[in-house]
C-alpha cells in the first residue's frame, strides 16, 4: 500500500487501508471499471483527495502512480489551518515528496501548478530541482506562483527548463508570478505555447521581445505589474494572438501592437500611454481602466484617441476614477461600436471634479451611430450634487439633442442619483432614442440581488449598503418617479431598482 511519502503525506492506518480497499472493491466495484474510467474519475479529484483515495484503494493506488495533473498549494494539500512556520515547512516537504516520487516512478507530469505564495523562505535549489525533474516532454501546463516579497533575492526562473526541445515544444500554458525571467539564447522554441501570463515578473523589454519571438502560436498574453518595461512591443510574428491584457504596469509609456489578428485589448491601472495599433481590423473588444492616482482624464483621452486607434471596435468598456475636464464634443466617430459601458468611479482619495458634467458623455453617444446598448456605472461619491438644486423642478430640464440615437435599445444606469447632469443625461436619452426598448435605473449601485452585476456573481443575496447610501438611494427613487417616469415613451420598459430589506448594514 502507498506510503505517506507516496501519497503526499495523507494519514492512514494499515487496518483502515485494508478495510477501505475491501469496501471500495466490494461495495463500489471500482475494480470492475475500465482503467481509463478510473483514471478519469481520479484526475478530477483535488490532489489531497486523490492521495487519500490511493490510501484506501489498490485501484486508485495504481491510478495515483500515473496521476499527471499536479496542482500543489497550501489549500490543495490541506495545510490552510496550520501556523505560518509549520505551514511553510509542511508545504515544502509535501511538494518535495510528491514530485520526487512521481519522478522515481517515471510518471510524466502533464500539469504542474506550484502555488508557493505562502512561502517566503523557500530555497532556490528546491525550485530548480522540482522544475528540472517535472517539466519534461508531455508537460502542457506550468504555473509557478511565488511569494511577492521573498526574504532573499527574487527567484530567477531557469530558462534551461524550457531549453529542452521536447519539453519546450509541449508547453501550451505558462504562468509565472513574482520571479525574474532572463530570456537567453538557450530558450527553446515554444511552438505550442498558446497562453502566457507574466505577473509581477522582473523582465526587460529586450528579454520579453526575445521571449515572444519564440512563441509564434501564442493566442493570449497577460502582462501584470511587470517592472522594466517602458515600451511594450507586440510583434507581427504573433499571428495567432487574439487577447492582450496589460495591467498595473506603472512605468510603461508606450504600447506598439503589430499583431494583425488581435481581437481583445484590456488595459488597466497604469498611466495613460501612447498606443499604436498598426493593423486594427480585427480589434473589436477594448477595455480601459484608469488608476485614480496616475491616470486622470481617461474618458477624455478615450474619446479623443480611440476613433483613430481602434476604429473597428464593437464593444468598449471604460472606467475612470478622476476626470479634470468634461468629455470633449468631437466630430470623430466610432462607426462600428454597438456596446458601450462607462464607469464613473469614486474613492475616498479622489472624486470627480465638482464641475465635471456627466452630461458630456453624450459625446460618446453622438459618436456611435449604431450603438445598441449603453451601461453607465456611477459609484457613490464619484459625482457631487448641489443640495440647493434638489426639489427645484426648473433645474431639471432637457437639453436640445444634437443627434438622434436611432439604434439605441438598452440603457442601464447603475448608481442613479440626484446629480443634476445625470438626470439631464437620462432625459436626453429618452428624448433622442426613438427605438429605445428598455431603461433601467439602479439606485443601489448594483447591490440589489436583481442587479445584472450581482446575477453574474451567481449570488441570490443583496450586498450590504451603508445608511448614507440607503438614504441617497431612497431619494433617487423619488426623483426617478418625479422627473423620469413621466417622460418614458409608451412601449419602453422602465424599471427602477430600489433598496429592499436585505440592503441594510446599520453602518454610517
Amino acid at each position: 500500500m502507498p506510503s505517506s511519502a507516496e501519497t503526499n503525506g495523507a494519514t492512514c492506518q494499515q487496518g483502515d487501508i485494508s478495510h477501505g480497499a475491501q469496501y471500495t472493491r466490494e461495495e463500489l466495484g471500482f475494480k470492475k471499471l475500465p482503467e481509463d474510467i478510473v483514471h478519469y474519475i481520479h484526475s478530477h479529484l483535488h490532489v489531497q483527495d486523490a492521495a487519500r483515495a490511493a490510501c484506501v484503494s489498490r485501484v486508485f493506488l495504481c491510478s495515483w502512480r500515473c496521476y499527471s495533473d499536479l496542482m500543489l498549494s497550501v489549500r490543495a494539500l490541506g495545510l490552510a489551518e496550520k501556523k505560518y512556520e509549520e505551514k511553510e515547512t509542511s508545504l515544502i516537504d509535501k511538494v518535495d515528496k510528491i514530485l520526487k516520487n512521481h519522478y522515481s516512478n517515471g510518471v510524466k507530469v502533464k500539469t504542474l501548478s506550484l502555488d508557493l505564495s505562502d512561502c517566503k523562505n523557500i530555497n532556490a535549489s528546491y525550485l530548480d530541482m522540482w522544475l528540472e525533474i517535472s517539466v519534461k516532454s508531455g508537460t502542457t501546463e506550468l504555473d509557478l506562483i511565488l511569494h511577492p516579497i521573498m526574504d532573499e533575492n527574487y527567484y530567477s526562473f531557469p530558462c534551461s527548463v524550457l531549453s529542452d526541445k521536447a519539453a519546450a515544444s509541449s508547453i501550451q500554458t505558462l504562468f509565472l508570478a513574482s520571479c525574474v525571467f532572463q530570456s537567453t539564447s538557450t530558450l527553446g522554441c515554444l511552438k505550442r505555447l498558446k497562453s502566457l501570463n507574466l505577473s509581477m515578473v522582473h523582465i526587460t523589454e529586450e528579454g520579453l521581445g526575445h521571449f515572444l519571438s519564440k512563441c509564434s502560436a501564442l493566442e493570449r498574453l497577460v502582462v501584470y505589474g511587470c517592472s522594466g518595461i517602458i515600451c511594450l512591443r507586440i510583434p507581427w510574428t504573433l499571428q495567432q494572438l487574439k487577447i492582450l491584457h496589460i495591467t498595473t504596469c506603472k512605468v510603461i509609456q508606450m504600447i506598439v501592437i503589430d499583431a494583425p489578428n488581435l481581437c481583445t485589448l484590456y488595459f488597466d491601472g497604469g498611466p495613460l500611454v501612447e498606443i499604436s495599433v498598426r493593423n486594427s481590423s480585427q480589434l473589436k473588444d477594448v477595455s480601459m481602466w484608469s488608476d485614480y492616482l496616475s491616470a486622470p482624464g481617461m474618458l477624455a483621452y478615450a474619446r479623443a484617441r480611440l476613433p483613430s486607434i481602434t476604429p473597428n471596435v464593437e464593444s468598449l468598456t471604460l472606467r475612470s476614477y478622476k476626470e479634470n475636464v468634461d468629455t470633449p464634443m468631437l466630430s470623430s466617430k466610432l462607426i462600428h461600436l454597438k456596446n458601450l459601458e462607462i464607469g464613473v468611479l469614486g474613492s475616498s482619495v479622489e472624486a470627480f471634479s465638482p464641475s465635471y458634467d456627466v452630461f458630456s458623455l453624450v459625446s460618446f453617444l453622438d459618436a456611435c451611430p449604431v450603438l445598441e446598448s449603453f451601461i453607465l456605472w456611477v459609484e457613490q461619491d464619484a459625482l457631487r450634487y448641489n443640495p440647493a438644486v434638489v426639489g427645484n423642478d426648473e433645474k431639471y430640464t432637457s437639453r436640445k439633442p444634437e443627434c438622434r440615437h436611432n439604434s439605441l435599445r438598452q440603457v442601464t444606469i447603475k448608481g442613479f442619483c440626484l446629480a443634476k447632469s445625470l438626470v439631464e443625461l437620462t432625459i436626453h436619452i429618452l428624448e433622442s432614442a426613438p427605438c429605445l426598448e428598455r431603461l433601467m435605473l439602479d439606485t443601489t449601485r448594483g447591490c440589489h440581488r436583481s442587479s445584472r452585476f450581482r446575477a453574474l456573481r451567481g449570488s441570490g443575496q443583496c450586498l450590504p449598503m451603508t445608511m448614507t447610501a440607503l438614504a441617497e438611494a431612497h431619494k433617487a427613487v423619488e426623483f426617478a418617479g418625479r422627473y423620469i417616469a413621466g417622460r418614458v415613451p409608451k412601449g419602453v420598459e422602465f424599471q427602477v431598482i430600489e433598496p429592499c430589506s436585505g440592503c441594510h448594514t446599520g453602518d454610517p
